[in-house]
């Protein structure tokens, strides 16, 4: 979300509420509202302002993606003028068409530092992408002093619904390709290890981030056996917390066993990982959900 898109969600939020309802004017969440501070007192249903505190989140979206591509943009046009801006913006609009889109996909990807490996080239940029986001949420948001918008940053497991809806962009991603989960490295591209992928990730300012920003890693089941495997990852989770981490999700697994599970699923029924901030059985998820776990980079602890 861009902070103008933010600003125009403010007042479509803010203008729906109090002309009707959040949800339409005949839409109402009755059992919710019950549980809900202020609705019962105020005899009106949540979705209609009946709630003591009307909190509504600002999600952010792709934003490995967004520093990935700009990392790309500065480099090349910027620093090594290798093109030019209207140059990049064709190539991207044609989605790399031709061999020469191809070629300069591939340098996009294997000479341009990416999010995930605690590079500040790109780190930085991300930071000051996500600095901004929260800025000018806060900005806009004292307009509205009956309500709270929390910025956040998620995905959920709109990933390649989202992806379908977007060309393709400078990372070296194709058009209507999935975008990176919630604030993790785009799939594939944190090559230098779970701690280098945390330390990126710290780097950016969660803290205001009430509805969570999480970063999802896939973890290699290998060495992380018995009491001794247990310690490693309760270790990587507690410097997680202790340096400011917002959330994180892990799915200890192989690749190996991720293939046999798309082979023989009747085999694997029992095999969850997490997706968008919830577990989900890995044979029930579709064939492009489970291309992208298989995409994610598997880390070790040895």
């Amino acid at each position: 979300m861009t902070a103008q898109s933010a600003k125009a969600a403010m007042e479509y939020v803010a203008a729906n509420v109090r002309a009707g309802g959040s949800h339409g004017p005949l839409d109402a969440k009755p059992i919710l509202s019950v549980l809900t501070q202020g609705c019962v007192e105020s005899l009106t249903d949540m979705t209609h302002g009946g709630a003591k505190y009307n909190l509504w989140h600002l999600m952010g979206e792709a934003v490995a993606n967004a520093a990935d591509s700009l990392a790309v943009i500065k480099k090349f046009v910027y620093d090594e003028k290798r093109l030019n801006l209207p140059q990049m913006v064709e190539i991207l609009k044609r989605d790399w068409a031709g061999e020469e889109g191809e070629s300069l996909r591939l340098k996009c990807i294997s000479e341009v530092p990416k999010f995930g490996n605690d590079i500040p080239y790109v780190d930085d940029i991300a930071k000051e992408m996500v600095d901004y986001f929260l800025q000018r949420a806060e900005f806009h948001g004292k307009k509205y002093p009956d309500f709270i918008f929390s910025p956040c940053i998620g995905t959920y497991s709109w990933i390649i619904s989202i992806g379908k809806k977007i060309g393709a962009s400078a990372e070296g991603r194709k058009a209507r390709e999935p975008i990176a989960a919630n604030l993790s490295p785009v799939p594939g591209r944190d090559v230098s290890g779970p701690t280098a992928a945390v330390r990126s990730y710290l780097k950016l300012n969660t803290a205001p981030m009430a509805a969570g920003a999480p970063i999802d890693l896939r973890v290699s089941s290998s060495g992380l056996e018995g009491e001794a495997g247990t310690k490693r990852v309760e270790g990587l989770i507690k410097a997680f917390l202790q340096e400011g981490g917002n959330m994180m999700t892990l799915t200890i697994t192989s690749a190996e066993e991720l293939r046999r599970a798309m082979a023989e699923p009747e085999k694997y029924r029992g095999l969850r990982v997490r997706m968008g901030g919830w577990s989900a059985y890995y044979v029930l998820l579709s064939r492009a959900s489970q291309e992208i776990h298989l995409k994610r980079v598997e880390h070790g602890f040895a």
